[in-house]
């Protein structure tokens, strides 16, 4: 169940991309913010979840972790089926969100450590505190080329790529199955 809480945390963020100076002090904030959406008693649950995917939305880079998802397919698809595709994807990684906000029983969030591997990159680790159970959670962050934004392009749970783990399931499923079965499957 704990491990469920982290992508509800997954899409706790912002509503606007950060920079590179404020990306700590943000997640802090707004990551509290879901937080305190959840722990709402006087809001219905549909309110909880529409409340804390507005949070969320902006900070992450679909089109990004789309294409990131599908790895070579990518590039054989035409702008109609990426456009299509993205959407799709976006979709399901809410759905999945809103799934997840259910299983919110109290943990707590502490915000860790901000590591910049490359100018380009930029990670920041949480840990997700239940009774019994801590989580890691890595966002990462890639800046945008010709500004000085920064958007989330993948979380790592407990080390475990979400995008990476999509990607491989993607690859499998189009092994047997067509592209336009995939998209109708999200």
């Amino acid at each position: 169940m704990l491990k469920t809480i982290c992508i509800v945390l997954l899409m706790s963020i912002s509503s606007q991309a950060i920079v590179e100076s404020q990306i700590q002090k943000v997640m802090d904030k707004k990551v509290h913010q879901v937080l305190n959406i959840l722990k709402n008693k006087s809001l219905s649950q549909k309110q909880k979840e529409k409340k804390s995917t507005l949070v969320m939305d902006s900070v992450f880079d679909y089109a990004t972790m789309s294409k990131i998802s599908l790895g070579k397919k990518w590039k054989t698809l035409s702008a109609t089926e990426k456009k299509q595709f993205t959407n799709a994807f976006e979709k399901k990684i809410k759905h999945s969100y809103i799934d997840k906000l259910r299983l919110y029983n109290n943990q707590k969030v502490k915000i860790m450590a901000l590591k910049k591997p490359k100018n380009t990159r930029i990670t920041l680790e949480n840990e997700i505190i239940g009774k019994t159970d801590t989580y890691k959670v890595l966002y990462l962050f890639y800046k945008k080329k010709k500004t000085s934004q920064w958007y989330i392009y993948d979380v790592k749970l407990a080390g475990v790529s979400i995008i990476q783990t999509y990607r491989k399931q993607f690859t499998s499923f189009l092994k047997t199955k067509s592209f336009k079965e995939l998209v109708n499957s999200l």
